[in-house]
């Protein structure tokens, strides 16, 4: 007589097959595990998290570094790009929210002479969604705006993008797209080419997160932004 749970079982075990693979999928071919505890939680996350991806070329454990990122003259790039035209995904502080705590009594806005955000609080992270980016087109670059005072202290930001299965259920991983550290300006600005990473809206969204190192209106952020192209 058959084992009447044989197929159950082999049913269960192609679940889970199925399940690892599109997990694994939902990260690109060349993107990497980050599995260093104080690199995870240097960007926002527990130091057990086991879903959370670096894209190939980037480098979280490495302090950022203006000149391997070229990213040229971004005025005269508007209309060079034959696939399709420039565009841009602006995220202002007050999008910002805590990570964890987003009652918003651990921050200042307007700390500065315009709309700007500083960390009255413990809470070291603020996250914010883009919006409006096309399925199907190409991240260029990363650019924001930060005004840094404190020559003790610095702000980190870093891009993620974060994904789930299209179509169905499945668990959430996390990839750096790329990740900069500002440098002591009363208004400093970086702009980080991220090397033609597609877009899809489909199975994620994007987001952009800002560590402040210490609480103090001497550190400001002023403003993130995306430029892509249009599929």
């Amino acid at each position: 007589m058959q084992n009447p749970y044989r197929w159950l079982s082999c049913g269960l075990a192609a679940i889970v097959s199925f399940s690892a693979i599109s997990q694994a999928a939902l990260a690109g071919d060349k993107d990497t595990l980050i599995t260093n505890p104080a690199t995870l939680e240097a960007m926002g996350f527990e130091k057990e998290a086991d879903n959370v991806y670096v894209v190939e070329g980037a480098d979280p454990e490495r302090p950022f570094d203006s000149s391997l990122y070229s990213s040229g003259d971004l005025d005269t790039q508007e209309g060079i790009f034959p696939s399709g035209s420039t565009d841009y995904s602006p995220i202002t502080p007050k999008a910002f929210i805590g990570r964890q705590d987003t009652t918003g009594s651990q921050w200042l806005y307007s700390a500065g002479n315009g709309v700007e955000l500083s960390r009255l609080g413990t809470e070291q992270f603020a996250d914010a969604q883009f919006w409006d980016l096309p399925n199907g087109g190409t991240l260029e670059f990363f650019r924001w705006w930060w005004s840094d005072n404190d020559p003790n202290a610095a702000m980190a930001t870093f891009l993620f993008e974060v994904c789930q299965p299209a179509f169905g259920a499945g668990a959430i991983t996390y990839t750096l797209v790329t990740n900069s550290t500002s440098t002591d300006a009363a208004n400093g600005s970086t702009a980080i080419n991220i090397p033609s990473r597609p877009i899809n809206t489909q199975g994620c969204y994007y987001l952009a997160r800002v560590r402040f190192d210490t609480a103090t209106t001497l550190l400001r952020l002023q403003k993130v932004r995306l430029q892509f192209i249009h599929p």
